[in-house]
C-alpha cells in the first residue's frame, strides 16, 4: 500500500505540472486515503506532494528539508515530488 500511495502522489504532481487540476485532486485524494495506514515515512511524502498541489510551497519545501535530514535516502523521490526552482 505505501508504494501506491506514493505512486499517486507522484502521479498528482505530475498532473497539476501538466495543467490538470482535476487529475490531480483525484490523485493526491487517493493518496491520502492509501497512506493512512503507512509509516510516518510515506505519509510525509504524500502530504508533501499535497502541498505542492495546494501551491503552498514554502509550506512543502519545510516539510521536505524536514524529511531529507530524517531520512536522506528519500533524496532522489523528494527531487521528483518537490524540486526546487534552480
Amino acid at each position: 500500500m505505501t508504494h501506491l500511495a506514493i505512486e499517486h502522489a507522484l502521479l498528482a504532481v505530475m498532473a497539476a505540472r501538466d495543467g490538470d487540476p482535476a487529475a490531480a485532486a483525484g490523485h493526491i485524494a487517493r493518496a491520502q486515503q492509501q497512506s493512512r495506514t503507512t509509516a510516518r515515512r510515506s505519509r510525509q511524502v504524500v502530504e508533501i506532494a499535497a502541498l505542492i498541489i495546494a501551491d503552498d510551497r514554502p509550506r512543502a519545501a519545510g516539510l521536505a528539508f524536514e524529511h531529507a535530514t530524517e531520512f536522506p535516502d528519500d533524496a532522489e523521490l523528494l527531487a521528483l515530488v518537490a524540486p526546487t526552482d534552480g
